[in-house]
């Protein structure tokens, strides 16, 4: 058992339950504090927001002084803001501790991933990545429906407590699986060290079709989230039970890519995977223009993780090799491109829903991430290099 790789897992099992919990309790807080469920919502934007924007200090700090150890002190501050968070008595400090919560996460799961990368051969890193992101997406499974199922037996607070809970677990696991861990220091953290490492990565004419192309996902699918529950409290279902469950159909799509990805791999080439995942996203965000009763929302939710993931496993593969000696930094900067979308998505949602209905809001959304897909599948991987990817 390879104890480090097991920590990391599931410590990212932990991380991704505290990003998905808010999402089926939004119209819980809106109520509590006497405001528009829309602007709670925007909790998401104040999560994700923070995590983008310090990725491009946190990926070279990660390379210089060890990502295991920067993983448990992310873990630690994650603890303490959600417990903050769930005593909160009023709205402003509850989006505070979400802010620090988001900050703290920075810290997490990109760490992990370079972690993995570093830890496994190139051969090897495609489907140990997949595995890793399962892991992620069991988080957010369990984030999103335990969170409404919680919430409907006790209430959001209850909710953030629980999620605290299992991060004292995650840290728990981290003190065992990286007791013997030997951390490969770069060189001491500094600006020059940072902008080399930049440099470096930019230089590569792959980075900006990586970074643009999971913003525009991060945009284009992530933004719904926090609005699912919004809008099944509309159409007349009120159970956050149901909403975390919807969501959570998102995940385990996910996860049955995880399962079957070498199978996929071997299918379709990394290319073709790249492509069939956008156009199976596209085609479940049509579906749920339909306003369909919950059952196939959570069938169309599924569908889209399915795609999504398989799409996304192209982007990280591909970002880990743009620059191998600064891949704690390059995989920050994906990450941080990639919450910059989540951050921009809530409000992207806001806005498109209150102006032009959900039916073009979602429609202009497929368009979006098809093009991401099929155009990145072009230039990250041309067909002469397909099947070698």
């Amino acid at each position: 058992m390879n104890r480090p790789l097991v920590a990391v897992s599931f410590i990212a099992f932990t991380t991704s339950l505290f990003v998905r919990t808010v999402d089926p309790v939004v119209p819980q807080i809106a109520g509590e504090f006497g405001m528009p469920a829309a602007d709670v919502a925007l909790l998401a934007t104040a999560f994700a927001l923070p995590f983008a924007v310090l990725q491009p200090v946190l990926g070279p700090l990660a390379d210089a002084f060890g990502k295991t150890k920067l993983m448990m002190i992310g873990t630690a501050i994650l603890i303490a803001a959600t417990v903050a968070g769930a005593f909160a008595n009023n709205f402003t400090w509850l989006l505070v501790t979400r802010i620090i919560a988001g900050a703290a996460t920075g810290a997490i799961f990109p760490a992990g991933l370079a972690f993995v990368a570093d830890s496994v051969s190139a051969d090897r890193r495609q489907v140990v990545l997949a595995r890793y992101v399962t892991a992620a997406l069991a988080g957010n499974l369990s984030g999103a429906w335990v969170g409404g199922v919680v919430g409907d037996f006790t209430n959001w607070r209850g909710v953030l407590i629980a999620a605290a809970l299992c991060g004292v677990a995650a840290f728990v696991t981290g003190l065992w699986g990286f007791r013997n861990v030997k951390h490969e220091h770069g060189p001491r953290f500094d600006i020059a060290f940072a902008m080399n490492n930049y440099r470096r990565i930019f230089s590569n004419t792959r980075a900006k079709y990586c970074y643009l192309g999971v913003l525009l996902e991060g945009t284009a699918i992530y933004g719904i989230f926090p609005f699912v529950a919004v809008l099944l409290h509309q159409s007349g279902e009120s159970r956050a039970t149901i909403a975390g469950f919807v969501i959570a159909g998102f995940a385990i799509g996910g996860a049955v890519f995880g399962v079957f990805v070498t199978p996929i791999m071997n299918l379709l080439s990394t290319r073709g995977m790249m492509i069939c995942g956008s156009l199976l996203t596209a085609v479940a965000l049509c579906i749920s223009t339909l306003r369909l009763h919950w059952p196939y929302e959570f069938a169309a939710f599924m569908l889209m993780g399915l795609g999504f993931y398989m799409m996304h496993n192209c982007f990280q593969v591909a970002v880990s090799e743009i620059a191998p000696t600064a891949r704690g930094s390059a995989i920050a900067l994906h990450s941080s491109f990639f919450f910059i979308g989540q951050a921009i998505g809530p409000v992207f949602y806001y806005w498109s829903l209150a102006n032009a209905g959900i039916g073009i809001t979602l429609a202009a959304a497929a368009v979006i991430i098809a093009i991401t897909g099929i155009i990145g599948a072009q230039t990250l991987f041309p067909r002469q290099n397909s099947v070698s990817s």
